[in-house]
């Protein structure tokens, strides 16, 4: 969503180029905050690939025929206009997902800020399995993915250019050309097979700045603009192809194929009408004029705000989280632009504070990319499966009196947070070898049991747990074969002293989540009667394991009243639920002084606990 500076000394400012940067950031702004207002909004960004291609190459282009070039300096130009900004509201961001989101979502977040800092989030969105999928408000570095195609196109693209004039230049137009229907062609061919890949991947979107790019290369050498008598009907035509890719297009698997043209070739007409046009003079309105320049901070700041308000917010009504999201994007974006974004870009940008750009640059990934992980390792106890064998996440390896294992399922893993914070207390050992949709149970059909099965079963043996946590999606675990809890814990118990398994939590319906609150759905909420038959006769199956060195913790007695209604949320409006199957970690941090009492009546007594806790 960058593009390049807005004033600059290789280039004469237009101020129609911020207008068209005002109409793209605008509709991407009323597109997040209401779908039907503006349905093909999100092209926005299409609108400013073009404004970005057009005015990083015009940049690169007039030096390059100055014979001024500089590698070092092309890079401290994009670090002063990104990276002061960008890294500012990243940090922000985090802050303020601290205090808002469940662990989980928080941990995720983590993740998502060490791929923006090394502008991958693109690739990352892409590969996102469905089982970790998060509704949007739980993203808030979700738009940092076009961001991230831009730097990853800007790694190579100079590189590109340069050599195109130094050894074709008599060709350049010809070769950049080529390389955008090529581009185009990958992206209506991918988007017709793999819709992710084609919205998301470089080669699939860098046709659009190609685009952007020959304007700039033929702005050098050709008259693009028409006669004055073509001018006026040109410059409204490019116009009414932006304002038709806003109303008509729709989100979907259709795009950006074909459908991105409509965006792309009126961006490229409005570009072209350098003087004369009526876009020229409509898009240099002092308001559109203003946008246009906080347009980057507005961009960076408003999807954040939005997330996170949604988030918090969600039983509040519409008009008054509108006002909210509005000012408060406005309010940052313009301090942002005022006191970092342009500041920042003028400092960095002086030839002598060029150490200065690459140190701010180090620095910021140096903090980015560790905390992160730090917070994505921290927030979300998960095991990978070839870590299972070997114990999976470990702490307080050293130090600890006795040991605790954890296993299972996401169901197991939700409890992560809360284990760890309980052996920490007790200056316990905790090992997690739970795998988030994994199958942690033998087999009793085939004779052919899972890995993770196996390599559970060796950890336990291994370690000989003083106690072995276990807790599953029982109700689909179970299904049609109980035999293999029977078989698991048999197995397990020879070398677990204590065993305590967790019963399933009721389970809402997949329709009830934030996004359906906001959207006018109240309490109470009830779980689907064949959903709820089949969890409690999984969980009074687990009953048939209660003995003297083995405890059943009734979880679900904490998620739903005596009329039967699940409790979405605590006192302070916090949801007690991640999605439909899976606790918050405001959910699961309910469970800890229930965990905490088992442990320590085993610890005094030896003797079974009771069921019902």
């Amino acid at each position: 969503m960058s593009q390049g500076k807005v004033k600059s000394d290789s280039l004469e400012y237009r101020p129609a180029i911020d207008g068209l940067r005002a109409l793209a950031v605008l509709s991407v702004f009323i597109f997040h905050l209401n779908h039907s207002w503006l349905p093909g909004g999100f092209v926005g960004v299409d609108v400013f690939f073009v404004i970005s291609g057009y005015l990083i190459t015009s940049i690169i282009f007039k030096e390059c025929q100055n014979g001024s070039f500089s590698l070092k300096k092309f890079y401290q130009r994009r670090i002063a206009r990104i990276f002061p900004a960008f890294f500012t509201v990243a940090l922000v961001t985090l802050i303020g997902a601290r205090f808002i989101y469940s662990s989980q979502d928080f941990a995720s977040t983590g993740a998502t800020l060490t791929a923006a800092a090394l502008s991958v989030v693109n690739m990352k969105l892409m590969v996102q399995g469905n089982y970790f999928e998060m509704s949007p408000d739980a993203q808030p570095f979700l738009h940092y993915w076009s961001l991230s195609v831009e730097e990853q196109f800007y790694l190579f693209f100079h590189l590109l250019l340069l050599s195109m004039f130094t050894f074709a230049r008599k060709r350049l137009v010809l070769l950049l050309g080529l390389l955008c229907a090529l581009s185009f062609l990958a992206c209506v061919v991918v988007t017709r097979f793999k819709p992710d890949w084609g919205f998301y991947l470089l080669p699939t979107r860098a046709w659009e700045l190609f685009v952007g790019s020959l304007l700039a290369v033929c702005g050098g050498s050709t008259k693009l603009v028409p006669s004055a008598r073509w001018s006026w009907w040109a410059s409204v035509f490019s116009l009414v192809l932006i304002a038709l890719s806003f109303v008509a297009l729709r989100e979907g698997n259709h795009f950006p194929g074909y459908w991105a043209l409509l965006p792309v070739i009126g961006s490229a007409g409005v570009l072209a009408m350098n003087s004369g046009g009526l876009s020229e003079k409509w898009l240099a309105l002092p308001p559109l004029v203003l946008i246009g320049r906080i347009s980057y901070s507005l961009y960076l700041w408003h999807w954040p705000i939005f997330a996170l308000v949604d988030y918090r917010l969600y039983f509040v009504s519409e008009p008054a989280r509108l006002m909210l999201k509005v000012g408060l994007s406005f309010l940052f974006a313009s301090l942002s632009f005022w006191l970092i974004e342009n500041p920042m870009r003028v400092f960095l940008n002086r030839r002598q504070n060029m150490p200065w750009a690459y140190g701010a640059l180090f620095c910021a990934l140096i903090i980015c990319v560790p905390l992160g992980i730090a917070v994505r390792m921290a927030f979300y106890l998960n095991a990978e499966p070839n870590t299972v064998l070997k114990g999976g996440l470990v702490f307080n390896a050293k130090n600890g009196s006795k040991s605790v294992i954890l296993m299972g399922d996401s169901n197991g893993s939700m409890y992560g947070e809360v284990m760890k914070k309980i052996c920490t207390d007790l200056n316990f050992k905790l090992s997690v070898i739970s795998v988030a949709a994994g199958d942690p149970l033998p087999s009793t059909t085939n004779g052919a049991c899972s890995q993770l099965w196996l390599d559970s079963l060796a950890a336990v043996n291994r370690e000989k747990p003083d106690f072995l946590i276990i807790s599953c999606h029982w109700s689909s675990k179970l299904k049609g074969d109980t035999q293999r809890l029977v078989y698991a814990i048999e197995a397990l118990k020879k070398n677990a002293r204590n065993l305590v398994i967790l019963n399933q939590p009721p389970i809402l319906p997949n329709n009830i989540n934030r996004a359906a609150i906001r959207a006018g759905a109240r309490p109470p909420f009830y779980e689907d009667k064949e959903t709820r038959r089949r969890r409690l006769e999984a969980n009074e199956f687990l009953k048939h394991f209660i003995s003297e060195n083995c405890s059943v913790i009734d979880v679900s007695i904490h998620f739903q009243k005596n009329t039967g209604d699940i409790l979405f949320c605590d006192g302070q409006g916090r949801e007690l639920y991640h999605d439909a199957t899976h606790l918050s970690g405001f959910g699961a941090d309910l469970i800890l002084p229930v965990l905490m009492r088992t442990i320590l009546y085993y610890l005094q007594s030896g003797a079974k606990s009771p069921y019902n806790q």
